[in-house]
């Protein structure tokens, strides 16, 4: 009973602090943008990061089952921004879950939420332990192509840091290379340009290999960041 009042009473508390600073007309916009079904207060993501950054430093001692309801309570919202911070929440709170990540990843309808799940609370995981990998495994043959996209970008984190399984990325890739679904070959050449920046060689005979299946956006995301003697387009 005291989980549940403190709980409904911070909610209350951050959903205070959005509507004081809502704005009707960013509301439209960004809805607009973001081909969200849901309702929008038009808060930035400048105050909602700084909402969860205070709300966690406030409450500190929360244990991490508090984090969770009061996160899915969040998830649960009609409101955009409010799933945002639930998923800020379960980051700043550094809480390890992949069944609730699965089933948060399940549930996006947007771009912006699956990639804050994938990667910084899948890949910050997988910084920890390449068991996870099995989870990507499965997701790269999902039928969602939300998921399928989960599966290429959720270890940018792990490898910008040398860790990961680049071998693995590089069979979802192969797999993937010839989908006509634009975040899908999106996301296969923003993870090749993070991969550039460490293995630029690689990269590019990665690209060369599928130049002539990959579309123009991956080569192009791909290649952004290699040296002068690597590039080709």
């Amino acid at each position: 009973m005291e989980d549940t009042f403190k709980i409904n009473n911070s909610i209350k508390n951050l959903q205070a602090i959005f509507n004081d600073n809502a704005d009707e007309t960013k509301a439209g916009f960004v809805k607009s943008y973001l081909k969200s079904p849901y309702k929008f207060y038009g808060v930035n993501i400048p105050l909602i990061d700084k909402t969860a950054r205070e709300f966690t430093k406030a409450n500190i001692g929360l244990q991490g089952h508090q984090v969770i309801e009061l996160s899915k309570q969040l998830w649960d919202s009609q409101y955009h921004e409010e799933k945002t911070l639930a998923l800020r929440l379960l980051r700043y709170f550094n809480i390890k879950d992949i069944e609730l990540y699965e089933r948060l990843l399940i549930e996006s309808k947007g771009w912006d939420h699956v990639d804050d799940i994938s990667i910084y609370l899948v890949g910050a995981l997988i910084i920890e332990s390449n068991e996870y990998l099995d989870y990507l495994r499965k997701w790269s043959i999902s039928e969602n192509f939300w998921i399928r996209r989960a599966s290429l970008i959720s270890q940018i984190l792990p490898f910008r840091k040398g860790l990961g399984d680049r071998a693995l990325f590089y069979s979802f890739a192969d797999k993937m290379i010839e989908e006509k679904e634009f975040f899908i070959r999106k996301a296969i050449g923003w993870t090749l340009r993070e991969l550039s920046k460490i293995y630029p060689e690689e990269v590019y005979n990665y690209l060369i290999k599928v130049k002539d299946k990959a579309s123009g956006l991956t080569l192009r995301e791909g290649s952004k960041r290699l040296p002068e003697k690597y590039k080709f387009l």
